[in-house]
């Protein structure tokens, strides 16, 4: 997903007795929230980023950018809007640590890392942030060539959100100001009269490849072919 933007992770709490229950038992989750970039260092983003979320469908927009991201966590698929061309370019939502939107809702087991088999998730025991219990958990990326990466998740089990995610280099995204209560369908529906765009097919990975030139016979030096 070449067109997506890297973004640190996000982390939130619950009472302690519901850090037993499954994200969104009683009713399905329905928030609100802003999500806050930081840097390296601790400097935070200016850039205002918000979501919102309705059951498994989730819709990020940065800045006063019209274009938004839609991610549908049980269908598993994500759409990058662009209202100008009523165009959405649709790719397969794969949870990544290079794209760590596709981490912020979990399944009702509350394991970010879900059933994606380059992650590995171990859950170290429960935290309060912001006011809000949390369980933290630890995530670990195997590339193919064996190599290992480390990042940070605390996820929210009242909703099933991680509300602060951190990165090995110090950066990290949370998110604050977070709003229970109803949201509207409309802000996490998918946007009538839009056209659907495969990105494989932007990228032209459908195409055939073009067949290989015939190789030149070599000839004898002094001899016309």
């Amino acid at each position: 997903m070449r067109w997506m933007h890297w973004l640190p992770g996000a982390v939130l709490f619950t009472a302690p007795l519901a850090l037993a229950q499954t994200p969104a038992a009683a009713s399905p989750r329905s928030f609100t929230a802003n999500l806050v970039t930081i840097f390296k260092g601790g400097k935070e983003s200016s850039t205002r980023q918000r979501i919102a979320v309705r059951g498994d469908m989730m819709h990020f927009r940065s800045g006063d950018e019209p274009m938004g991201i839609l991610l549908d966590f049980g269908q598993e698929k994500v759409w990058m809007l662009i209202p100008q061309e009523k165009m959405a370019i649709e790719s397969k939502l794969t949870r990544s640590l290079n794209f760590p939107l596709s981490l912020v809702l979990t399944d009702a087991s509350g394991n970010p890392c879900g059933k994606e088999p380059t992650l590995t998730c171990t859950r170290e025991g429960e935290e309060p942030i912001s006011g809000r219990p949390t369980v933290k958990w630890r995530i670990v990326h195997t590339s193919k060539d064996k190599k290992t990466r480390t990042e940070t998740a605390w996820v929210d089990p009242k909703l099933g959100t991680v509300v602060r995610h951190a990165t090995e280099d110090g950066g990290a995204m949370e998110l604050r100001d977070l709003q229970e209560g109803p949201v509207e369908e409309a802000l996490v529906q998918f946007p009538a009269g839009f056209v659907t765009v495969d990105e494989k097919n932007l990228r032209h990975e459908d195409e055939p490849k073009p067949a290989p030139k015939p190789k030149k016979k070599d000839t004898a030096p002094g001899k016309k072919p």
